[in-house]
């Protein structure tokens, strides 16, 4: 009985000193604990030292890498700077006298412009001051033939040395003047004399007066048609060339009012058609083509 209970006393103590440690063991595992941290703290500093060493280089490393690369651009940035610089050069000095020779041209250009525009204004007055003088002079030439005629049909030869006495007495004959026209000139134009069988060259013949020259032409056409040895003459003012093309220009015109007995018309010095209706309406016309128009339109 006694042994039982003395083995529960020890079993009770012997579990209240696990439970319970006394103040020794307590004290003992403290000082184990803080040994244990101390080593651990001492461990951590070491590592951090170390890392920072070892970030420290590295950083150092890269630094050092990122010079190099940085200095090696530079170098190369550089080069090419001085390539660009030495290849843009003879461009900008080429862009320059480019720019240069445009500015002349430019100025050269509006002078140029200035100049034309003023020769042009002196070709517009010396035009209209030709044109006036053309004009005059067709006027003194056509004033200076106004006393001329021409004669067209008298064979070559026939009328022997004295050509001016031969068509005064062939004009009395052949129109029955009372009386031989006074003639200053008379001769044939001045071309080759034409082969034998061809149309011989028509006279030019200056009269004296001028109204005797309008009765000799005006009897020439009383007379028409004028035949002389079988062979037809004709007589007709001497006009300047252009003149000449204007009037010729309204034959056409002219044959066509032929057929109009009713309708009265005449062609006026220069080029002037002339047109009386039957119900004596006139009109003129400088232009054969409006002229057809309305004699097709109006004459039926």
């Amino acid at each position: 009985m006694t042994t039982t209970r003395s083995k529960q006393d020890l079993a009770k103590g012997g579990l209240k000193s696990s439970l319970f440690p006394d103040s020794a063991s307590v004290a003992t595992a403290n000082i184990a604990t803080a040994n244990v941290a101390t080593a651990n703290v001492a461990g951590d500093t070491l590592d951090a030292s170390l890392l920072q060493s070892m970030m420290e280089s590295l950083k150092n490393d890269i630094f050092g890498k990122i010079d190099a690369s940085a200095a090696s651009l530079l170098s190369e940035i550089l080069s090419v700077r001085q390539e660009l610089k030495s290849s843009v050069e003879p461009l900008q000095r080429a862009v320059e006298a480019h720019e240069a020779t445009m500015r002349d041209l430019e100025q050269a250009a509006t002078d140029h412009s200035t100049r034309i525009g003023k020769l042009e204004a002196t070709v517009d007055m010396l035009t209209s001051q030709v044109k006036r003088l053309d004009d005059k002079c067709e006027d003194l030439e056509g004033r200076s033939r106004r006393n001329n005629m021409r004669v067209m049909g008298i064979p070559e030869g026939l009328e022997g040395p004295c050509a001016t006495d031969f068509v005064a007495q062939f004009l009395r004959d052949l129109l029955k003047l009372e009386e031989t026209p006074l003639l200053d000139r008379a001769h044939r134009t001045l071309r080759e004399r034409p082969k034998e069988g061809t149309l011989p060259r028509p006279f030019v013949v200056r009269v004296h007066f001028f109204h005797i020259r309008s009765q000799i032409l005006q009897r020439a056409g009383e007379s028409s048609p004028l035949l002389y040895n079988g062979k037809r003459i004709s007589i007709f003012p001497d006009y300047t060339s252009s003149v000449a093309k204007k009037r010729a220009a309204f034959v056409p015109v002219k044959r066509t009012l032929h057929s109009y007995p009713n309708v009265k018309f005449g062609l006026l010095f220069p080029a002037t058609l002339k047109i009386t209706m039957p119900n004596g309406t006139s009109h003129r016309f400088e232009d054969p083509t409006v002229a057809t128009d309305f004699v097709n339109k109006n004459c039926k």
